[in-house]
């Protein structure tokens, strides 16, 4: 008599993006294309990689002060000092008044599960969590998973194909008393002082929670201090917030899981009771978080010369990343593409939305829906049309 399995119930999940990768690969068609990278390609097809990371990697090989014993339940505190001074600049107030600090996760993930898990049990009538359509794998799925009710939102105009910062404005004013407003990429909104001022006073009025995402700092402008410049406003204005920072994407080292879970509070004595709630949670989630990368990373801030050399590798990238831009924009017009393109090159950091809208009636550029894509023309891209520019394109 054959045994029934306990599995037989279970259905197969529904593809994330993250598998359209492998799916691309099993694709036959000589001339498919992925746009999906979630990484910076060099010309020869590769991830890219700072030039300081291979001359770190050599010194710790090669360092024998180095052990590798479990680190402390909070992670490495070298590596999470480093960090915050980076995030927030060493003069920031909230440096001085000793009222931030961080927890070493495993990666940006490990930092909004670990939040996840901590709003879930403390702040228990903040229950509803908004989070940008961008962002909604993995991130929303955590939310998802922890019971919170999640809602989208974009400030992204497809109708007039450009950041448009009063829809954000829009949703902060419609969103509900108290709940947790997830908030990446806030820096290509562009907001004036006024509508900073109107953002926070409704934030405040509202007590909504802020959790930042910060993967890509540099990334943007190319200037570390000004794609983060925002924080300090929200410091200044007495917000208590959580952060996720990760620096894999600016150093290239994608596969090391580095991330911060960065706590914002009103004073040490409430930073610290935090602080100790996150370290009994990441006991449950992971025993060690991995320290390699956060090894290099702490080498590098820690030493002048070396953090010198990466930030100019990095404005390297980002010049780059601009120059790209310009010769699809100019290569999309060579082709006669109807309509205007300014939109890809008016937009900060690597990524940028194309304005292609699956298939939505009405719009002039919505050609097929998402499936057809890669099932018709054997090209793969994210739902939201949202390219991440490189040079293996």
């Amino acid at each position: 008599m054959p045994t029934l399995s306990v599995f037989m119930d279970v259905p197969l999940a529904q593809k994330l993006e993250g598998s359209l990768l492998k799916t691309y690969k099993q694709d036959n068609c000589p001339n498919k294309i992925f746009l999906a990278f979630r990484v910076c390609m060099t010309s020869e097809g590769h991830p890219w990689v700072s030039s300081v990371v291979p001359k770190i990697r050599l010194q710790i090989a090669y360092d024998p002060s180095l052990n590798y014993e479990y680190v402390p339940v909070k992670g490495m505190k070298s590596f999470t000092e480093a960090s915050l001074k980076l995030l927030f600049g060493k003069h920031s107030q909230a440096i001085v008044e000793n009222r931030v600090g961080g927890v070493h996760t495993v990666g940006d993930n490990g930092a909004f599960q670990l939040g996840a898990q901590f709003l879930k049990i403390w702040c228990k009538d903040s229950q509803i969590v908004y989070i940008i359509s961008s962002q909604k794998e993995p991130y929303g799925l955590v939310f998802q998973d922890m019971g919170f009710t999640v809602c989208e939102y974009s400030f992204w105009d497809s109708k007039q194909l450009c950041v448009d910062s009063n829809v954000l404005l829009d949703v902060v004013e419609q969103a509900p008393h108290g709940c947790i407003f997830v908030i990446g990429n806030i820096g290509d909104c562009n907001l004036t002082q006024s509508q900073w001022a109107r953002l926070m006073a409704n934030m405040k009025s509202k007590q909504i929670f802020p959790f930042f995402d910060i993967p890509n700092q540099g990334l943007s402008t190319g200037d570390l201090e000004e794609d983060t410049g925002f924080l300090e406003y929200f410091v200044s204005q007495g917000f208590e917030f959580f952060c996720s920072q990760s620096l894999s994407k600016t150093f290239g080292i994608y596969d090391e899981g580095v991330g911060i879970l960065v706590v914002v509070a009103l004073n040490n004595q409430l930073l610290l009771c935090v602080l100790s709630q996150l370290m009994k949670l990441t006991q449950a989630l992971w025993l060690n978080p991995p320290t390699m990368g956060a090894r290099i990373i702490t080498s590098v801030l820690c030493n002048p010369a070396l953090q010198e050399e990466w930030k100019q590798s990095l404005k390297g990238l980002v010049e780059n990343i601009m120059l790209i831009k310009e010769k699809v924009k100019e290569k999309l017009r060579l082709l006669g593409t109807p309509g205007s393109w300014d939109h890809i090159t008016d937009q900060n950091g690597p990524h940028s939305y194309l304005g292609l809208n699956c298939g939505i009636p009405g719009q002039e550029k919505a050609y097929l829906p998402p499936q057809e894509w890669s099932d018709q023309l054997h090209l793969y891209q994210c739902l939201q049309h949202r390219l991440y520019h490189s040079e293996h394109q």
